[in-house]
């Protein structure tokens, strides 16, 4: 009997298998909705040429944002803009290097001339590079500085004075778990991730609490991500790009969808690994004994 004729000749196993396409039908048709939940939203995404910045513009793209990316590379954003038109999505680049301030405002000013507002701020352009803390080197410091900590300060300043104007917006900082907890031979980039975590604290309470200017404020907090960030990053103690990749870690994509779903329901804290707070806790709790556990991931 082939399974066409026993499917045909069962009516519970016929029942079963509608029951089946309806749930995908109704998982389907919540799908569509959900990509259109970000519609109408003018959504700015520093460092959105490759990694967890490409990825999260295709999720808004893909939940109906109006998209635009900004990166140093002109050719990279190319691709990705190519990639957000084919979703049918608007989409503008701009070239921009972060760790300078004219820059970073002339991003501001093409998308108020294109698009009129911006919804949404994202600081997600960042780096790493990976070497004994005590012998960092100079140049490298200065390099990580200028883009982890006085990019986002550029990025928070410029989006903040828009959305003044405007009454409302929301502006995303990408931080990282390990600005919470540092991991040996990358401590530097823990140290400019934690100056990140208690910058947009600080932002959130003044923008959102004390001045009541309609600005919500988040910061992101994820684990290691398979991205072209631990094969590039600088390694001082081996002499070459990369290092090897630390556990737990996740996708991009699944990055992009814990930070849309944070556009769509404000969040201040969005952790797109929820487990990761555990490892902040249990580090509180007993520092002594998670240096030990740390040391053993070393990347």
């Amino acid at each position: 009997m082939t399974a066409d004729s026993q499917t045909q000749s069962d009516p519970i196993l016929r029942r079963l298998m509608q029951l089946g396409l309806e749930r995908w039908r109704a998982t389907q048709t919540r799908r569509f909705a959900k990509t259109r939940s970000l519609a109408g939203k003018v959504i700015v995404i520093t460092g959105g040429s490759s990694g967890n910045g490409r990825a999260i513009a295709l999720a808004c793209a893909q939940r109906g944002a109006t998209v635009v990316i900004a990166a140093r590379g002109e050719s990279h954003l190319a691709d990705v803009a190519d990639e957000i038109r084919s979703l049918g999505a608007a989409v503008l680049a701009v070239q921009t290097d972060v760790t300078k301030p004219l820059e970073v405002e002339r991003l501001a000013k093409r998308t108020l001339n294109e698009f009129m507002r911006i919804d949404v701020w994202i600081n997600n352009a960042g780096a790493a590079f990976f070497s004994k803390l005590d012998e960092a080197p100079t140049e490298l410091r200065d390099w990580l500085l200028d883009l982890n900590i006085r990019g986002v300060i550029h990025g928070s300043q410029t989006a903040a004075a828009v959305m003044r104007h405007q009454g409302f917006g929301q502006i995303v900082n990408i931080a990282s778990i390990a600005g919470r907890i540092a991991f040996p031979r990358m401590a530097f980039y823990s140290a400019t991730k934690a100056f990140v975590e208690v910058y947009t604290q600080g932002l959130r309470q003044e923008l959102m609490f004390v001045e009541k200017t309609g600005i919500k404020v988040s910061v992101v907090q994820p684990v290691a991500v398979r991205t072209p960030f631990f094969d590039m990053a600088p390694n001082a103690i081996e002499g070459r790009p990369g290092a090897y990749l630390v556990a737990p870690n996740l996708e991009p994509d699944d990055v992009a969808a814990a930070v849309a779903d944070g556009i769509e329901r404000y969040r201040p804290v969005i952790l797109p690994l929820a487990i990761a707070k555990s490892l902040v806790v249990f580090y509180d709790l007993f520092p002594a004994l998670a240096d030990r556990l740390l040391a053993t991931m070393r990347p």
